[in-house]
């Protein structure tokens, strides 16, 4: 049997989020082939333009299998508040269906996780299910406290050798989560991005046009995207799009399209996607908290520079004043500037902003996805 037919990709919200999370999945799977993917029915409340993203799915699937399961979490579930409240920050979710047991029953789990307790309990569960080796990965920042709680239960996972180690897509993660977790194994890779997909293409013309790709949350500044573009547009006709599949600053970012400050196009297949990456001059990022920042890739791999808070994730694949700028955080003022003075680069020194689009596009292909996938199978997923 295949290594790919032995794997399960999983991950405790919906697949159709199509978040940096649920696209790693599929990325990561269509690559690998045969592999199953494994979600649950969390989340669902808020999403919209379901039929849309099923065909996006489903459309990029290509012989991999997904199964989506009943699970309980904080937002189906009659509980005190503090329950609700632990279960929300931590993540945690109970499946409720037995086909779990199936799906899992000697296979290799790899289970992408945001918190100790969810990745212990989970963990747990799956071994209970007769998974036959586990990796957790970790695509959010984490609470290290947490982990310090929960390391002797990891140790004895381990040394039984159900538990084969975490996967952490930033650095400094995977560096502080070693010197928590001692003989654990902890491994850095990096996500990747498509190079095929996300390319270099004519950058628009009639107006400089400024990108943002990621959720409607504080963690992703799109509060400080939107008084960016309040700043900049007191003084430059700047256009300014969104492109999110959601989040609770939904109705903020309405109200900015109301007022003309933004472009509001909502969820967008990828084909499309990559043409709005394509042809924007620059894509900004200012996130208060990212791990790795798989947006900024795809903008470079588009020949799009960046302009992104200064951030251990964004450090990791945007080299500053190459291939874009990295600025302070919380700071709608010098995302502004930056903005201004890549406008200005653009129209004044085409040939300054042409060497920022090429490295961009060079630094890019360092991630692309078959060379990130390989070290993925090198590294864990082969048998010990």
């Amino acid at each position: 049997m295949a290594l790919e037919r032995r794997l399960v990709l999983a991950s405790t919200a919906s697949l159709l989020h199509l978040r940096g999370v649920e696209r790693w999945l599929l990325e990561v799977a269509i690559r690998l082939g045969n592999c199953t993917i494994l979600t649950f029915s969390v989340g669902l409340r808020d999403i919209k333009d379901v039929e849309k993203r099923l065909i996006e799915i489903k459309g990029r699937l290509k012989g991999v299998k997904w199964h989506e399961l009943r699970a309980l979490s904080y937002e189906s579930m009659k509980a005190p508040n503090s329950v609700l409240r632990f279960m929300r920050h931590s993540g945690i979710v109970v499946p409720m269906d037995f086909k779990m047991i199936k799906l899992l029953r000697g296979k290799i789990l790899y289970l992408v996780v945001g918190d100790a307790y969810q990745a212990t309990l989970l963990a747990f569960m799956a071994v209970v299910a007769g998974a036959r080796r586990i990796v957790l990965g970790i695509h959010s920042r984490p609470s290290y406290r947490r982990f310090v709680f929960v390391k002797p239960l990891l140790t004895v996972m381990n040394k039984l050798r159900l538990l084969k180690g975490f996967h952490a897509v930033n650095v400094a993660d995977a560096l502080t989560l070693r010197d928590i977790l001692g003989d654990i194994p902890v491994w850095w890779i990096p996500n990747g991005v498509d190079c095929n997909r996300f390319k270099p293409y004519t950058k628009r013309i009639d107006k400089f046009q400024v990108l943002y790709v990621g959720a409607l949350s504080e963690d992703k500044g799109v509060d400080t995207l939107i008084e960016t573009a309040r700043i900049v547009k007191r003084r430059d006709d700047i256009e300014f799009l969104v492109v999110s599949v959601g989040g609770p600053l939904r109705s903020l970012v309405e109200e900015a399209r109301r007022e003309g400050i933004v472009e509001f196009l909502d969820f967008v297949p990828d084909n499309e996607l990559a043409k709005l990456y394509a042809e924007s001059h620059v894509a900004v990022f200012p996130s208060r908290e990212e791990a790795f920042g798989l947006v900024s890739l795809e903008a470079q791999a588009s020949g799009t520079p960046v302009i992104a808070t200064d951030l251990p994730a964004f450090r990791q694949s945007v080299v500053d004043g190459m291939t874009g700028v990295l600025v302070r955080p919380y700071s709608p003022e010098a995302i502004a500037r930056a903005i201004i003075e890549m406008r200005n680069t653009w129209l004044n020194d085409k040939q300054r902003y042409e060497q920022m689009c090429i490295a961009a596009r060079k630094n890019a292909e360092r991630f692309c996805w078959g060379r990130v996938v390989r070290a993925y199978l090198q590294k864990f997923l082969k048998p010990a």
